[in-house]
């Protein structure tokens, strides 16, 4: 009998330890006859059944109370293990994304300058309406490229949660001097931006990020709104929340396209996004400022119609960078 424990341990190692630890000790647990070290080595045939192993031990040795005091921590760390895993090779595709998309968004302007610098070279500078076409061509796209590079070191600089300055601030008095910065904007397109702003309304965080995200989300509006339309920018207490929204009557956004409204480089219409002057990340810096005042973010549309987004601050944080 002793011989076959051990030949039953040695096979076991191979599948775990624990298996081992629990049949040594089965060997040397009292009253524990033959018959039912015989009924283990049946049920294990010629290959180590771990599960038959564990569980006829563990009734053996401290009944199904034990089953809990050992096997399930062991299975609730696998567990944790697993998770790990798929939350790091989830991060990592998410990285790899991110880095490919980078690299698109740089090398298109990238190349289109480069195209049109070796058509000039190339002779086309002799003739001066093809050199001015060339030439603000040119400006177009650096102007795209410096636009995304600072994007992605203002996402940069939030994701570290780098410090810009946090103290208490008036909602009105930020929401207004975003709006008198964008009028220029709106201007070109004949856009009216109306204003209905709760004067009580205080937040402490960053002035600065806040004016950021209220400039994405008006420059935003500005952008998807034909000529001649309104934008409406409010701010209101709904019970113990305060609320800043952003509505427009603009093309509208499809349904389908809201859960990836925020992420890097989504874009619901990529034609029109890059020939807005858009760089794919506005809305992702403002879903990250949101988290930074521990506000959560709304959207609401109809195709044809327009669309409103809601910055909902549902509590204040001591600390937002």
């Amino acid at each position: 009998m002793k011989n076959k424990y051990i030949a039953l341990i040695a096979e076991a190692a191979a599948v775990n330890l624990l298996a081992v630890f629990l049949i040594w000790k089965l060997y040397f647990v009292p009253g524990f006859g033959s018959q039912q070290a015989d009924n283990v080595l049946e049920l294990t045939g010629n290959g180590v059944k771990f599960i038959a192993i564990i569980y006829i031990v563990i009734m053996a040795l401290i009944g199904i109370q034990g089953y809990f005091c050992i096997i399930k921590p062991y299975s609730d760390k696998l567990s944790e293990m697993e998770k790990s895993v798929e939350e790091s090779n989830k991060s990592e595709a998410i990285r790899k994304e991110f880095v490919a998309n980078v690299s698109h968004e740089l090398k298109t302007p990238l190349t289109s300058i480069s195209g049109f610098i070796e058509t000039l070279q190339a002779g086309a500078a002799d003739d001066p309406e093809i050199r001015t076409k060339f030439i603000d061509i040119i400006a177009i796209e650096t102007s795209r490229l410096k636009r995304l590079i600072q994007d992605l070191l203002v996402l940069s600089d939030i994701e570290n949660k780098k410090i810009v300055g946090c103290d208490e601030f008036n909602v009105k008095t930020a929401v207004e001097s975003t709006v008198e910065t964008l009028k220029p904007i709106a201007a070109h397109k004949n856009i009216t931006i109306l204003t209905d702003l709760d004067e009580m309304m205080d937040i402490t965080g960053s002035v600065d990020r806040f004016r950021q995200m209220m400039m994405n989300l008006i420059e935003n509006a500005i952008k998807y709104s034909d000529d001649g339309k309104y934008i409406w920018v409010n701010a209101f207490f709904d019970g113990e929340k305060k609320v800043v929204s952003v509505k427009d009557e603009g093309i509208g956004i499809s349904k389908e396209h809201h859960e990836r409204l925020f992420e890097r480089f989504y874009r619901v219409d990529k034609s029109r996004s890059k020939k807005a002057g858009g760089t794919g990340l506005g809305l992702s810096i403002v879903k990250h400022i949101a988290v930074l005042f521990g506000a959560s973010l709304k959207v609401e549309s109809q195709m044809g119609k327009g669309t409103t987004f809601f910055v909902i601050f549902e509590k204040e944080e001591e600390d937002i960078t």
